[in-house]
């Protein structure tokens, strides 16, 4: 026994000799766990299974690392038929004490054999399976079911105390009678077992013995008629006759017949019998040979049908092959289709069609051209998605600007054209305009990773940054507000409050660097906002 508090060796003594802590109450309890095994074992030992697993039980309540108490609990649910439990009980035994524990015996011996470790799983299941016949009223099945179940677990007492309820309910009373019986020899004190009895009893009016018949006293008795004498010595009646007369040629034709009698009564008895096991064991021997040409077969069924699947795999294999060569030839039949569009000239359907081919689908020298292509549109690719993105977004189409302004990101991962930081802010106010306040939020952030001296254009609209709540591409005011008025330019400060922009007579209507987009076909300025300067 140890300390609970540092884990000491404790002596006999009441304090622990490694931290001085009073371990009276640890001790006693230790001692009501030892003396609540002690009960159980001695309940075990006259097959009181339900009374050994109550103290059992109890015993582990006060003192969980009680082995032997764990171990003898695991013994008796096993001794009634679950064995569900008693693995579990033994389980845990062996992780609190994995050395010389009984529990790895018992486990070994369990496990090592599979035949009988499969019948209980089977007489379990169908166990289980009866009680669920019994739920849907087909008892038919629920007792046959059980049935088999306790002549293959003979020590499984509810399925005893179950089939037995079941012929209680039909009033097949003594097989009911017979079952329990059975059961109390399991357990002789289980009292579920000991009421149906109980009910019997009530019912039929006759008591159930579980001793077993008296031997009958060897008796003797003698009858009159004809002068013979019987008696019966244990099993075995005895008739001796008192007299015995050969006097007439009626007595001789009677033992002639009683001769011919006897000698057909040992024919029938004797020869015949032979003769008939004789044919059974003919018949036997047929039905044998039957059977292991029957295997044969089967055996010899099975190895065929093992190769077709085996050349049906082999087929389904080759089949995905073609289909993917196929598929790889269609790749690089699209991929020269690219190549063509590119040397005539045709960068824009060169772009499109390198766009919607997938790099993972080339190898070795087509791989080489893939990525020269890719880089040799990517160019035009972002300026087709940045313009139509642009174009989207000054139109108030902030979702179509944002799937295209998207797109004219992605193509340029290294950031190689001039017009990406642009394409990037942009992309942040769409999805800031269509509410997608995470995406926008992701955007600017990259923004000013990527952009840190320009910052400041976008910071303002991050979530949570006393940022604007208005239109980022509407003309009106919002809560950092901008009008246009005469004079310099004053600022209120970055915290939300009011800007006003005064305009300078002696100066154009708005800052050349307030310029963000220029309209290729009208030739208009638009700020980052997608509002009209001049």
């Amino acid at each position: 026994m140890r300390c609970v508090y540092c884990n000491t060796p404790l002596a006999v003594i009441d304090y622990c000799p490694g931290c001085g802590a009073d371990v009276s109450i640890q001790k006693r309890i230790v001692r009501i766990s030892n003396l609540l095994y002690n009960r159980g074992l001695e309940k075990a030992s006259v097959r009181d299974l339900s009374g050994a697993i109550t103290c059992l039980k109890q015993s582990l309540k006060f003192n969980k690392e009680n082995i032997d108490a764990r171990n003898l609990l695991g013994l008796c649910y096993f001794e009634t038929g679950e064995v569900v439990s008693a693995l579990c009980e033994w389980v845990i035994s062996k992780n609190l004490l994995p050395e010389n524990n009984l529990a790895d015996y018992y486990i070994d011996q369990l496990q090592n054999n599979k035949n009988r470790l499969d019948t209980i799983n089977q007489t379990i299941r169908k166990y289980n399976q009866s009680i669920g016949y019994c739920r849907q009223g087909n008892e038919d099945m629920a007792v046959i079911q059980l049935k088999k179940v306790v002549a293959q677990n003979p020590k499984l007492v509810k399925a005893y105390q179950l089939l037995a309820l079941l012929y209680m309910k039909h009033e097949d009373y003594e097989k009911a009678r017979r079952l329990l019986k059975k059961a109390a020899n399991v357990d002789n004190t289980n009292t579920t077992t000991l009421r149906y009895l109980t009910e019997i009893e009530e019912l039929t009016g006759r008591s159930t013995s579980f001793g077993g018949r008296k031997r009958r006293q060897e008796t003797e008795e003698e009858e009159g008629q004809g002068g013979t004498l019987r008696y019966v010595s244990g099993n075995e009646t005895i008739i001796q006759p008192t007299t015995f007369r050969d006097s007439s040629t009626v007595a001789t034709f009677i033992n002639i017949a009683l001769g011919i009698l006897l000698g057909g009564a040992i024919v029938w008895f004797l020869v015949v019998p032979s003769t008939r096991q004789s044919m059974n064991d003919s018949t036997n021997q047929q039905v044998t040979d039957a059977n292991m040409k029957l295997a044969s077969e089967s055996a010899r069924l099975q190895d065929l049908q093992d190769q077709i699947d085996t050349y049906q795999e082999k087929a389904d294999q080759a089949d995905y092959e073609r289909n993917q060569a196929l598929e790889k030839a269609d790749s690089y039949e699209e991929l020269m289709a690219v190549a063509d569009l590119y040397v005539t000239g045709q960068q824009s359907g060169a772009a499109d069609a390198v766009g919607a081919l997938n790099g993972e689908d080339f190898s070795g020298n087509a791989k080489k051209l893939y990525d020269d292509l890719m880089g040799a549109v990517s160019s035009a690719l972002f300026t087709q998605y940045y313009t139509a993105g642009t174009t989207a977004y000054v139109a108030g189409d902030y979702a179509t600007a944002a799937q295209q302004l998207q797109l004219a990101v992605d193509s340029d991962p290294q950031r190689n054209n001039s017009q990406y930081a642009d394409a990037l802010m942009y992309l942040g106010f769409a999805y800031y305009n269509v509410g997608d306040t995470a995406k926008a939020d992701q955007a600017f952030q990259k923004f000013m990773d990527d952009y840190p001296s320009r910052a400041s254009e976008v910071q303002y609209y991050i979530s949570g940054s006393g940022g604007q709540g208005g239109d980022a591409g509407s003309t009106g005011t919002t809560q950092g507000d901008v009008s246009m008025q005469g004079g310099d330019t004053q600022g209120a400060g970055d915290s939300g409050q009011d800007i006003t922009i005064y305009e300078d007579n002696n100066s154009p209507s708005y800052d050349p660097s307030q310029v963000a987009w220029t309209d290729p076909n009208t030739g208009l300025n638009y700020d980052m906002y997608g509002n009209l300067l001049g």
